[in-house]
């Protein structure tokens, strides 16, 4: 327990060796703020906000939303309550470290059960590559559960501690996986797709995780996340203070402007696949700061095992598929592959 970076943080003044960025794998924290990145007002006519979803999938794979229906106070609540879950006492959060060192890879759990860990960046290893290769530790406590199916055995697999917690994200993840189904619903019109068609079994799943990125020493150093695509269908991201970036289509970063009362939209590589390209999915990065905690709870919707594959509807002589059908579970193992270019981790498959 003692490795949970907000366990000790607080109380150096230079980065522990195992946090330290490699000099050829460092970000800088300041990049623009992306203005031009969108922020949909969900309020507005459906046949414009649909073309504005569509466009900003395609430049960016992210987005943001506001007017979404989800109460502002719930918002507030449930990032109330996931940040004073950090703040317990260490006794209390024990229960969901599942290793000594609390340090993981990120690993889909299919029970989705309550998990607390540290993250080391995925580096699979190659033939005749140098297994003494230094690992990149993340700037970050982590923290994640099951939130679909809804069942009471799940709640009752959530922390008693915070006492509204419970309650409160339970509420909150009925209202984000509405929302995600909504936009979900309007990409399909965007696409040509059948109202519906993400509603069922590329949505079996929703996995609430919480990141928590103490202040940090020396933010150039080190990283809250290196650079990814989620694996998800669609994450749903609240976040409070900057930290976040995204790259463009033409590679540049920026920082995704915190707005209050929005909603980061990312979208993930399964919805790269099932457009058949069209719709990028978001390679984002977070980077930690000197004078503050950052706390961002997101929302993925996944499957559990379906088929992944480009819509047929989408598919004709003009536009022949640009990836094979794959099950679920092929398709994690694409995802945690030996690769070492981002958008290549689906190893796509030109027909």
């Amino acid at each position: 327990m003692a490795s949970l970076v907000s366990s000790w943080s607080s109380e150096v003044n230079s980065i522990p060796e195992k946090y330290v960025v490699p000099l050829e794998k460092r970000v800088y924290a300041d990049v623009p703020i992306g203005t031009h990145i969108p922020v949909i007002d969900l309020t507005q006519p459906s046949a414009d906000s649909i073309q504005q979803i569509i466009k900003a999938s395609a430049e960016f794979g992210l987005f943001q939303v506001i007017n979404h229906g989800v109460s502002e106070i719930l918002m507030a609540d449930a990032l109330a309550v996931c940040k004073e879950f950090f703040k317990l006492p260490i006794e209390d959060k024990a229960k969901f470290v599942e290793k000594d060192e609390g340090l993981s890879d990120f690993e889909p759990s299919i029970d989705q059960r309550p998990k607390l860990y540290i993250e080391k960046e995925y580096t699979p290893k190659k033939k005749g590559s140098n297994t003494n290769e230094k690992e990149t530790v993340f700037w970050k406590d982590t923290f994640g559960h099951g939130c679909h199916p809804l069942t009471q055995d799940v709640i009752n697999s959530w922390p008693e501690k915070p006492q509204q917690y419970r309650e409160v994200i339970g509420e909150y993840a009925l209202e984000v996986r509405k929302l995600s189904l909504r936009i979900l619903d309007l990409m399909c019109e965007g696409l040509g797709l059948e109202i519906g068609y993400f509603a069922k079994e590329h949505s079996q799943t929703q996995l609430m995780v919480t990141h928590h990125y103490p202040q940090c020493p020396d933010p150039n150093s080190t990283i809250g996340i290196a650079e990814h695509c989620d694996g998800a269908l669609i994450n749903l991201v609240q976040q409070e203070l900057s930290g976040l970036h995204v790259r463009a289509k033409d590679g540049k970063w920026f920082g995704v402007e915190p707005i209050p009362g929005a909603l980061v939209v990312i979208n993930g590589l399964i919805l790269k696949v099932v457009s058949n390209g069209k719709l990028l999915a978001g390679v984002h990065r977070v980077v930690t700061n000197s004078t503050s905690d950052r706390t961002s709870v997101g929302s993925l919707i996944s499957p559990v095992e379906c088929i992944i594959e480009p819509a047929k509807i989408l598919i004709n002589e003009n536009n022949p598929p640009l990836f094979k059908s794959f099950s679920y579970t092929e398709y994690l193992g694409y995802y945690f592959s030996d690769t070492t270019e981002i958008e290549a981790a689906l190893k796509p498959y030109k027909l």
